[in-house]
């Protein structure tokens, strides 16, 4: 029976453009999202690439056999090429798993060997937000969260420069404004995205635990061992970083260290659930937070990944980005007050609706 597969684009706002794989094999269709893996025409010419090696192939039976030759590739590929590279892999093995849970009929999360979650506790990431970036911006958007349910909000504060302004003043604005918004009981998280040299990020430390911050991301590599240590030396603030990790070995030192609180893998830039469960497991006294700023598809994976994971603690989930992202799963997505509710449907348990206006294939080969 011929199997097709189709990368089709959602094009969501002025950031975010969300990948999904498609594969359909006679009534069953899988699904899953390689979002975020930077330069698209280098996207497309390793999913074209990859594919070679799926054609005949049995992807149940097979598909161990095939995800060690898409890791072979991209521990091959250069620093410039291996987002892409790890990012496809991520969304194909989705797609895998979605496939022989299918197959199985059962829920991703029981194929994985874990328990009914019922549900997932997320937190809202406001980053993508559309509209200004003011401080009375960002504090209504956080606000509307809080109105929608969630107890927890993450910012990035320093993403955005002002003209004529220090980074630093502007942001430190920004988190005010929210903490004002959204009062002492809502958790604050920040997320730094290295946009600031080390010394700043020390010199803003009192401030930042003046406002009671829940955990201080990405303030500096996770592979930067002397500046984590500095960092952890300096604040009782929770550190937690890692969203580009692809193996357990690249945040082994800041783990033996215990140099950071929050490991955060992400099942697309990790190269799927399964080995972002690895890395999960190769550090079980670590608190997990899947990193997802995704669409729907990713969602639904970490969801489920995060069921099999006895050391994960809550979910991120993009909040205001679009009023339309349950639509592009059937209306499957369902979060209410801060959980995401997962379904008992084999697979993912998502139905991706490629006619929705924001879609486009770009892509269609068979396999």
């Amino acid at each position: 029976m011929q199997r097709t597969l189709e990368l089709v684009e959602a094009e969501v706002s002025e950031r975010s453009r969300w990948h999904f794989l498609v594969m359909r094999h006679g009534d069953r269709v899988a699904v899953g999202e390689c979002s975020d893996a930077g330069d698209r025409a280098r996207l497309l010419e390793q999913l074209a690439a990859a594919c070679r090696r799926l054609v005949g192939r049995d992807l149940v039976a097979d598909r161990q056999a095939v995800l060690a030759d898409l890791a072979d590739q991209v521990s091959r590929t250069n620093s410039d090429g291996r987002l892409v590279t790890a990012t496809l892999m991520g969304g194909l093995e989705q797609m895998m798993v979605d496939h022989a849970a299918q197959a199985a009929g059962e829920p991703v999360w029981k194929w994985l060997g874990g328990s009914d979650p019922g549900s997932v506790p997320v937190y809202a990431n406001i980053n993508r937000m559309p509209g200004g970036r003011s401080p009375e911006d960002v504090a209504v958007m956080a606000r509307r969260a809080v109105g929608a349910g969630f107890t927890s909000v993450k910012c990035a504060p320093f993403d955005v420069s002002v003209p004529g302004e220090p980074l630093a003043t502007t942001g430190m604005a920004r988190l005010r404004a929210i903490r004002a918004a959204i009062g002492d009981e809502v958790e604050l998280k920040v997320d730094c995205h290295e946009r600031l040299p080390a010394e700043e990020v020390h010199r803003l430390l009192p401030s930042l635990e003046g406002l009671g911050i829940a955990w201080l991301e990405d303030a500096v590599s996770i592979g930067s061992v002397a500046e984590l240590r500095a960092l952890r030396a300096a604040t009782a603030l929770p550190l937690a970083g890692g969203e580009l990790m692809f193996d357990p070995e690249e945040a082994r030192a800041a783990v033996a260290g215990r140099l950071i609180d929050v490991l955060m893998p992400d099942v697309k830039h990790a190269g799927g659930v399964e080995r972002v469960l690895r890395i999960a497991r190769s550090a079980p006294d670590l608190a997990i937070s899947l990193h997802n700023p995704s669409g729907p598809v990713a969602t639904a994976a970490s969801a489920h990944t995060f069921a099999a994971c006895s050391n994960a603690t809550v979910l991120e989930y993009q909040f205001g980005e679009t009023p339309w992202r349950s639509e592009l799963v059937s209306g499957l997505e369902r979060v209410v007050n801060g959980r995401l509710y997962l379904t008992d449907r084999p697979g993912l348990g998502v139905t991706l609706q490629p006619n929705h206006p924001s879609c486009r294939v770009l892509w269609s080969t068979n396999i």
